[in-house]
């Protein structure tokens, strides 16, 4: 016979064994019913671990109140093979059999007959057992229906050895899992046989009750569903190390009373008890921390640090890729989880709906810090813009001043050299050329491009500036034609220059784009980084500028001008029309 503390400690233990698989087993019953519904038999698992916290509230019952629980207890016993056909329900959704209607329709309809001669002849009785108030004690009935329950179980083990024979990679590893975790659970219900058989030993097997519902949908879960949601897969490992947290509270909580010894009488029993459970809630709260902190680090988030190294971001597009890398570092992400997206001055959040909310509130600061940054390169680009117009401006109004100062001279020059000889006056037609080129250039450069956009054939427009054109029919582009009829110009004169052929190639897109190519000597290395800026050229005698107008043109159209690459060709410019808006 157990003394009065081992008796008080035991049935403690069995009922804490009991409510914690309950709870754990309607926790993920809901979870899965939440979040795995497009798994084959998901609702089927729910359906079963329902009935295993049916059971163990069932089990309890006369532990605590004794005979009274035998209304329900018997009942829910009655009904144990339906959570075992649903187990073989599960079983054979989970190996993909096709023989799964007839497996179904056969397991519920021997557990719907087992039920029925159950609640018929009755399944047996509550009788006081080795301390306990009550235990379960099986008729003849009872046996049979334990027995087509544990038959029911036994088939749906025997699919899974199959499934783990037949199969190969994740397949094999989730049938050998779901397995393992199956055999907990059945070991765990050999303790409940113990007063029916008139084993006088405390049912130890009963205390491993709680790892079975955790660890059959960590099994079945884990490679079908848990891999394609993040927060999911934390989800389950939270619970896991939760109740292991648990498990190492309860350890610290009775240890005083291990080394200190054991108290006697009901008061100083219970007493004990009573500290020793608050003793195990105290360490739990420092447990439970560690395990938020080892499943979702990073939930405090420290703002100036994350200001400071987002604040060398040149553009959005790098800003979004810092504040992706900096969050998956600081959770602990992969590349494939929750993201956070930029578009213009806006942060948005992609797959957090669903993420811990803390974790939620530290995205939510990194999105605006994000959207604060951006709005500083925003501010800091219309700056730099609205200071290149000053600058555009002044160098508009000056270059105008020189242009007319210097184009009546070059008219009298040239008008004087009508009585020279004719090959000095070929020789000041050609500078005096030259030098209104480049007036024209800069006022071109230096002018505001205000644009009148139509609706252009691109094949018809790029068809007069007689180099072959390759342009899919049907294609329209919206561009202002003098504007662009300069910049094509532009880029046709250069490649012409060049030597060798010259292509335009338009290509529908989106976004559309136009390429000029040429089979000239290419790009000299030294002046690539800088083509685009004014007075820069890449052939003997330019101004500089015709690539910088280029540039002021697609600018103007919200497009841009850049190199590309196009076999067969060793230099193509591409105009890309509608980038920017």
């Amino acid at each position: 016979m157990l003394s009065t503390m081992d008796t008080a400690l035991g049935i403690m233990a069995y009922l804490g064994a009991l409510g914690l698989t309950a709870l754990a087993s309607l926790l993920l019953a809901g979870f899965v019913a939440a979040r795995a519904r497009s798994l084959p038999g998901a609702w089927t698992l729910v359906v079963f671990l329902c009935g295993v916290a049916l059971w163990s509230m069932a089990m309890a019952a006369p532990a605590t109140i004794g005979p009274g629980a035998a209304p329900f207890t018997l009942t829910v016993v009655a009904l144990s093979p339906l959570p075992a056909a649903a187990f073989v329900h599960l079983v054979f959704a989970f190996a993909l059999c096709g023989a799964l209607r007839p497996v179904a329709w056969a397991s519920y309809s021997t557990a719907c007959l087992a039920v029925l001669a159950g609640l018929v002849w009755g399944v047996g009785r509550i009788a006081p057992w080795h301390g306990f108030a009550g235990a379960y004690v099986p008729s003849p009935a009872g046996w049979a229906v334990l027995t087509v329950t544990a038959v029911l179980s036994l088939g749906g083990h025997l699919r899974l050895f199959q499934t783990w024979r037949q199969q190969s990679g994740v397949h094999r590893d989730q049938a050998g899992a779901v397995f393992v975790s199956s055999g907990i659970g059945l070991l765990a219900l050999t303790g409940f046989a113990f007063p029916a058989l008139g084993i006088a030993a405390y049912p130890w097997p009963v205390l491993g009750l709680p790892l079975y519902s955790v660890a059959l949908v960590y099994a079945v879960v884990r490679h079908r569903f848990m891999a394609a949601d993040v927060w999911a897969r934390r989800g389950l490992v939270w619970l896991l190390l939760l109740a292991g947290a648990g498990a190492a509270a309860a350890l610290i909580a009775t240890l005083p009373l291990a080394l200190a010894g054991r108290p006697e009488g009901f008061v100083a029993t219970w007493a004990a008890l009573a500290g020793a459970m608050a003793l195990g809630l105290v360490a739990m709260a420092p447990l439970k921390r560690l395990t938020d902190r080892l499943v979702f680090p990073g939930a405090q988030l420290d703002v100036e640090p994350w200001r400071d190294a987002l604040a060398p971001a040149a553009d959005e597009q790098t800003l979004a890729a810092l504040a992706n890398q900096m969050l998956r570092e600081r959770l602990g992400l992969g590349a494939d989880g929750p993201a956070l997206a930029l578009e213009g001055e806006r942060a948005s959040l992609q797959g957090w709906d669903d993420a811990p909310l803390a974790l939620r509130q530290t995205a939510t600061r990194v999105a605006g810090l994000v959207e604060e940054a951006a709005r500083r390169l925003a501010s800091a680009r219309r700056l730099v813009e609205a200071e290149r117009e000053a600058r555009l401006a002044e160098l508009g109004a000056l270059a105008a001043t020189i242009a007319h100062d210097l184009r009546n001279p070059l008219g009298i020059v040239q008008m004087a050299a009508t009585g020279a000889p004719p090959e000095v006056r070929a020789e000041i037609a050609e500078q005096v050329g030259r030098m209104n080129a480049l007036v024209t250039d800069i006022l071109d450069y230096a002018r505001a491009w205000t644009i009148t956009p139509r609706t252009l054939d691109p094949g018809e427009f790029l068809a007069t500036f007689g180099v072959p054109v390759e342009a899919p029919a049907g294609l329209t582009l919206s561009a202002d034609p003098a504007a662009l009829r300069r910049a094509v110009a532009n880029l046709v004169d250069n490649a012409r220059a060049m030597g060798g052929d010259c292509a335009i190639i338009a290509a529908a897109g989106p976004p559309l784009t136009v390429d000029v190519c040429d089979r000239g000597p290419g790009i000299a290395p030294e002046i690539r980084d800088s083509l685009f800026k004014p007075f820069v050229s890449r052939r003997p005698g330019g101004t500089g500028l015709g690539l910088a107008i280029v540039r002021r043109i697609m600018e103007a159209h919200g497009g841009t001008v850049g190199l590309a690459q196009r076999e067969g060709w060793t230099t193509c410019f591409r105009l890309t029309f509608g980038t920017t808006p």
